[in-house]
């Protein structure tokens, strides 16, 4: 009985903080609820095909990293995980264990392109394969899966 309070007193913790981080963003018209408190998983470096090589996407624990695109240099980014208003993220389950999450980021540098002017808002996809052992962003850049 001790246990079960104690856990679920933790959960409530946990869920409070999470709350208190939410935040809402406007992005191409609509309305997210985001947070910077983020699953572990999501967190690292995301190669090109997992080998190491460039393109790479680089995600912090502070919400802070870069995005390359091809052919050019990384641009900075900060970010933030789509999630309920409580602060729960919200994603979307696949088929064998597949799940995604969606990141609101925000480019830093700008100048190479209209795409990654400053300030600009952008969504970008994180998906959890653990059927192959890796998290991949835009279907290209890999990073293994960490339990």
């Amino acid at each position: 009985m001790k246990k079960l309070l104690l856990a679920l007193l933790v959960s409530l913790a946990i869920s409070s903080l999470n709350a208190q981080s939410v935040i809402n963003l406007t992005v191409m018209g609509n309305s997210y609820t985001v947070t910077k408190v983020f699953p572990p998983e999501i967190i690292g470096e995301y190669t090109y095909e997992g080998d190491g090589g460039n393109p790479k996407i680089l995600l912090k624990e502070d919400g802070t990293g870069y995005f390359q695109p091809h052919d050019v240099e990384p641009v900075a980014i900060k970010f933030w995980i789509d999630c309920e208003p409580n602060g729960t993220w919200r994603k979307q389950v696949g088929g064998t264990g597949r799940y995604q999450y969606t990141l609101v980021i925000q480019y830093q540098d700008g100048g190479i392109s209209r795409n990654y002017e400053y300030g600009k808002y952008d969504l970008l996809g994180v998906m959890i394969q653990p059927d192959m052992g890796r998290v991949s962003i835009l279907g290209e850049r890999y990073k293994p899966l960490k339990n």
